[in-house]
């Protein structure tokens, strides 16, 4: 009775999810329901309470998206863009790998996929179609770029923070651990990208490259370096490497990603201010737009890992997890293969790449951290989040599918066509690097 009883709930809650219910509200309510078959709907309010007094998950996560309201009110992740696109308007075949580059190290910087495309294709989409692409061309090379895992590499995001949490590891090895897949699955998804538009007609090369005619402004290199700083500052000063000595004396089990941000926000007062008259009013509308940033990913991210918790609270008291953790620990290939399909196919169902990677991380990592290898289970964390990413750069219902869809006016339908492939590939190459690597 209660094995028919989860079933039921969990496929009506991927109906409401596909209906567009809000995912906070279904992820919930399933849960309460789930607790209850076993007589403990209490659980899902402790489940609530230990997410919200997790500061190894809210600290890293709001500082992170605070820091990218910074950059995005001073203009440094716009002066980063306009740098990083500067060797491509020349040469017109470098624009789809060297665009989809630019949205991946944008996306490394800002950890919203939205905000990422926001800042690269006002800029980029135009140079493009100079050159002779079609906008569904362009509109893929953002999509792609800005939400196929550069993410990944930021010291902040929801997904590392989430294996971290669940294996104990230091961000930077949940970090080290995801450089080759994500690097690997950005690859291949350039190289298909790349036959598609070439092979399908959406590149019209006997048009008169006119990318002169693209408006460029100014940009300072110091200030486009603030943007990458956080995860530059996050490699430079591991305690392995002890570069800085002082610094490992104050933490020697390395420096808090909160810290960074702070660090780094102070920084951008200090760069960004032409005037030192106004510096107090300027630090002081910085600091007002870290903490709306902060505002934005409690209520768009921490929110949606909070639901997470608690659905798997539910999952948790009927025993699916038990018997689901079961299954992989018995099993390591098939646990390869899962990881990155499962949370794949629920980040196409939903538009969301942060509930699907998380909740896998949550669900399956700690007790996989304790019955097998440490390392293997990191790698399922990574994998996992990869297979989000993808689902989410392809599903019709994501944000980031939406807003470039309104920024190049190509149709939804148009978009998905071009990507799919792609991301089915680099899908398919993490699969492989995970049976033959991990």
């Amino acid at each position: 009775m209660i094995q028919i009883g989860t079933i039921v709930v969990i496929i009506s809650a991927i109906a409401l999810i596909i209906r567009r219910v809000d995912v906070r509200l279904v992820l919930i309510v399933a849960g309460a329901l789930l607790a209850a078959l076993m007589g403990t709907p209490t659980k899902i309010l402790d489940a609530f309470q230990s997410v919200m007094s997790r500061g190894d998950i809210i600290g890293p996560i709001c500082s992170a998206m605070g820091y990218a309201y910074v950059l995005r009110f001073t203009g440094c992740d716009t002066d980063m863009v306009h740098i990083l696109v500067r060797p491509l308007r020349r040469i017109s075949w470098t624009l789809v790998p060297g665009g989809v580059a630019i949205g991946f190290v944008t996306n490394m910087a800002i950890t919203s996929q939205t905000a990422a495309a926001a800042a690269v294709g006002p800029i980029l989409v135009p140079l493009m179609i100079a050159a002779g692409y079609s906008p569904v061309a362009a509109g893929a090379t953002v999509l792609i770029g800005c939400s196929v895992g550069g993410n990944l590499f930021n010291p902040g995001e929801p997904d590392i923070v989430a294996v971290k949490g669940a294996t104990g590891v230091p961000v930077a090895s949940v970090i080290d651990a995801a450089v080759v897949p994500t690097l690997l699955a950005a690859v291949i998804a350039i190289i298909a990208l790349m036959i598609l538009v070439h092979r399908g007609g959406h590149h019209a090369s006997g048009v008169k490259e006119d990318t002169d005619g693209v408006a460029e402004r100014p940009a300072s290199f110091l200030r486009a370096l603030l943007a990458p700083l956080p995860v530059l500052l996050l490699f430079l000063l591991q305690p392995r490497l002890n570069l800085v000595p002082a610094v490992q004396q104050i933490w020697p089990n390395g420096i808090a990603v909160s810290a960074i941000m702070i660090i780094c926000t102070a920084l951008v007062m200090l760069v960004t201010t032409s005037n030192w008259r106004s510096f107090g009013r300027h630090s002081s509308a910085i600091t007002v737009e870290f903490f709306s940033g902060m505002g934005y990913a409690f209520t768009n991210v921490i929110s949606v890992i909070v639901a997470a918790t608690c659905f798997l609270a539910g999952l948790e008291a009927v025993g699916a997890i038990r018997q689901f953790t079961g299954l992989l620990s018995g099993s390591p290939d098939l646990a390869t293969v899962l990881s990155p399909v499962l949370t794949w196919i629920l980040a196409v169902i939903s538009g969301s790449g942060t509930a699907p990677s998380v909740a896998f991380s949550q669900a399956v990592l700690p007790s996989l951290s304790l019955s097998s290898s440490l390392g293997h289970a990191i790698m399922l964390g990574v994998f996992g989040a990869i297979g989000a990413s993808i689902g989410r750069t392809m599903s019709p219902v994501s944000a980031v599918m939406h807003f470039t869809s309104s920024l190049t006016q190509a149709a939804v339908p148009d978009l998905l066509r071009m990507v799919w492939i792609p991301m089915v590939a680099a899908l398919l190459s993490t699969i492989l690097y995970g049976l033959v690597f991990s």
